[in-house]
């Protein structure tokens, strides 16, 4: 599956370019401020290619005077730099971003490792690969507990989701959860915020609505098996008995249980009906789950 570690890996190639490209205009701009240096790197280059040809061909006084020349250029170039306060690594590579020296990542306040604001084009892609592309107005940093009333409890719901997410409850000992919470209650929009705020902690998560499993390909659903954080939104026990629904997400079910892997099921109805009216097969695993109420 693609994660926001896939993509940011992906994307050295251009972060280097990007570098080089940044390094070759200030070289240019120095060596234009001051010729002499331009002239005494021009002068090292050709020395450097006489003495190693020297070393190829034996000439050891030919390379005895390339070894000579090179110590009266170098010091003629310090002694340029300093004349003219020119950085001494003013024609080195430098990163873009001085927060996480072009890592992608960084360590916050809380020292948890977390996606540095400078990807967040990468960011936004992982979203969209990760099934949120409907959902880009719901922002980490506009979320409040009460845009849907009752902030107390929404702020317990979101601290509990924020609390798995970041492996305080040991996935190992609850990998299902399910989210109830009534109608109309803001629930998907609390899901994907968090998992929005999992992409950031450098988690791969994925987000499908249960009827998803209706018209996707088994291919498809590859994604969902082996992310760090899964949500199932949307879920109606009744489904699970309709056309391939319940063999599908059951198969979900089973492979995350045995890697250790989170499954969040969010949804509008009881515990006691989840059990009672789901197949057979999820309805074992739900007797299980950790509940977010």
């Amino acid at each position: 599956m693609i994660s926001i570690r896939d993509i940011i890996a992906s994307s050295v190639t251009n972060t280097r370019a990007s570098q080089e490209i940044l390094r070759d205009e200030h070289v240019a701009q120095v060596y234009k401020e001051c010729p002499d240096l331009a002239e005494v790197d021009k002068e090292i280059i050709a020395t450097r290619a006489n003495r190693l040809i020297a070393a190829i061909d034996n000439n050891t006084v030919e390379q005895r005077h390339s070894e000579s020349l090179m110590d009266q250029l170098t010091e003629k170039r310090t002694r340029i730099m300093a004349r003219f306060d020119i950085a001494p690594d003013f024609d080195e590579l430098k990163p873009l971003c001085t927060r996480c020296g072009d890592t992608g990542y960084f360590t916050n306040k809380k020292g948890m490792k977390q996606v540095c604001p400078c990807r967040r084009d990468d960011i936004e892609e992982c979203y969209r690969l990760s099934g949120m592309g409907d959902y880009t107005l719901v922002k980490l940093d506009n979320y409040k507990d009460d845009h849907f009333g009752k902030a107390s409890h929404r702020a317990a719901l979101r601290k509990k989701l924020s609390e798995i997410i970041i492996d305080k409850d040991k996935a190992e000992e609850h990998p299902l959860w399910v989210l109830s919470d009534g109608v109309q209650t803001g629930k998907t929009f609390l899901a994907i915020y968090s998992l929005k705020l999992a992409v950031n902690l450098a988690k791969s998560v994925y987000y499908l609505r249960l009827d998803d499993l209706l018209n996707k390909y088994d291919e498809d659903l590859e994604d969902a098996k082996d992310c760090d954080i899964l949500v199932v939104d949307d879920y109606i026990a009744a489904m699970t008995m309709t056309g391939m629904v319940g063999t599908r997400l059951n198969a979900i079910l089973e492979t995350r249980q045995a890697m250790g892997l989170v499954t969040v099921i969010v949804t509008s109805f009881e515990m006691s009906s989840l059990i009672s009216e789901s197949d057979v097969r999820i309805a074992g695993k739900l007797k299980k789950a950790g509940k977010i109420a």
